[in-house]
Formats: C-alpha cells, structure tokens, sequence
C-alpha cells in the first residue's frame, strides 16, 4: 500500500495511486518461440490535493477521485535460424499493448479556460504492431 499523505491531515497527495503492482510471465526458447504476458495495476488516486475556499486562501482538499486501472502487454514471435544463405536469422513478432482495451480514465488533465469544467486523460487504446527483423551474414 502507498500512503502518501499531508501531515497533519487525511488529505493524499494528487496523483499517488494507493496501490501499485505489476505481474508478468515470460517465456524464451533458443530454438524458436518467445512470449510475454505483462500487466499493471494502478489503485485508485486523486486528481487534486488543493482548492481555494471563499476568502481566496488555498486549502488542502482531495478532488477528482481516479479510479484503478489494470493493463496488460503481449508479445509473442518466433525465431527463425538459418533460413538460408542470404539471411542469417528471420523473426517475426506481434506485440498488442493494452491487450483488453481499457479506455479507463487514468488521470486529471486540469479545467477548462472557459466555464472550469475538469478535464481527464484516458489509457490510450488497443494497438497492435507487427514486426520483422532479419539478420544478413
């Protein structure tokens, strides 16, 4: 657990998740295929720590609850020895970042210039990438 806290006060720190964690499972063969299953947790956390009261005096105040967040990455490929005699080695892969697509808001991005309405940043969508690397002699 973080706890991240101003003295005195039960206020959090803008922007500190409660909670972080990661997890992952990997495998890797010399003689052929590779994967990666990678994964993030990112508790719950505030987007401000501080607004102003009606004397204009800034004050300590969470505002903006952020709900927690989990993603996770793939990548998966294989390697190709001694393909023949212009290439070496052949390996194509396929990587997809935010495997689940969690669209999630992740964090607050500020206010409007016009009419304060707040703002929020979300986890960026699926995307998939392929890849192929060869290796000449």
């Amino acid at each position: 657990m973080n706890d991240a806290k101003y003295k005195h006060s039960h206020v959090r720190v803008a922007q500190t998740p409660n909670a972080l964690a990661s997890f992952g499972l990997l495998y890797e063969s010399d003689h052929g295929p590779y994967f990666s299953l990678m994964g993030k947790y990112a508790g719950n956390h505030w987007g401000l720590d501080s607004t102003t009261n009606d004397a204009g005096d800034t004050v300590f105040k969470n505002q903006y609850k952020i709900g927690s967040t989990v993603t996770a990455d793939l990548a998966m490929g294989w390697r190709i020895h001694h393909i023949g005699s212009f290439f070496r080695d052949v390996t194509p892969s396929i990587k997809i970042a935010n495997l689940f697509n969690n669209r999630s808001i992740s964090d607050y991005a500020g206010t409007q210039s016009y009419g304060d309405a707040p703002l929020f940043w979300r986890i960026a969508g699926r995307s998939v990438f392929f890849n192929m690397t060869a290796t000449m002699p």
